[in-house]
This record gives structure tokens, C-alpha cells and sequence, in this order.
């Protein structure tokens, strides 16, 4: 199992839409789901400062979820500007396998 971890900071009038795209049921996780080898989606809210979130997105394997961007990336470019309204940083950690 591999997660790639994300960091956003959302803009605070925006908190409600940015955890509907990023949520376990989001635009995110739906299209996720499209992807053969997804896991699942945790989204983690800061307790100190509301508004700064961990993204927790488990693959079976990495090759899973390099098959799934190079099939989906139109729609995955795509999601992905939409969701720019929403945040103010957006920053990968990292791949972590388990």
C-alpha cells in the first residue's frame, strides 16, 4: 500500500466547499474510484487552525496510481483547477508505502 500525503491550506470563506471536493464521498474520491487499485481518502482537519488540512490518499501500489493519472489526467487537470478556488497552498509531502 502506498498514500500520498497533501497539505492544503482552504480559504477560510470556503471550508465547506473544499471538504465536499476533498471529503471521503468528494469530486476527489469520485473520481478516484475510476481507478482500478484505489483504497480510500482521509481528510484531516487541523485542531489549532481550522482551515489547514492533511489529504491521505491510499493506492493498492504506486503503479496503481500512475496507470490511473495517465488514463484519467484530462479529467484529473481538470478537478484540479476547479479546486484552486478553494485553497490558498497546496503542497505535496509525499509517497509513503506501508
Amino acid at each position: 500500500m502506498i498514500q500520498i500525503v497533501w497539505i492544503f491550506e482552504a480559504l477560510p470563506d470556503r471550508l465547506a466547499d473544499f471538504e465536499k471536493a476533498y471529503g471521503v464521498n468528494g469530486k476527489w474520491v469520485q473520481l478516484f474510484r475510476r481507478g482500478e487499485g484505489y483504497v480510500e481518502t482521509h481528510l484531516l482537519r487541523d485542531s489549532e487552525r481550522p482551515n489547514r488540512f492533511l489529504v491521505l490518499d491510499k493506492w493498492r501500489d504506486l503503479a496503481s496510481f500512475e496507470s490511473f493519472k495517465r488514463r484519467y489526467q484530462e479529467a484529473y487537470d481538470e478537478l484540479d483547477r476547479q479546486c484552486e478556488e478553494l485553497t490558498l497552498v497546496e503542497t505535496q509531502i509525499g509517497t509513503f508505502s506501508s
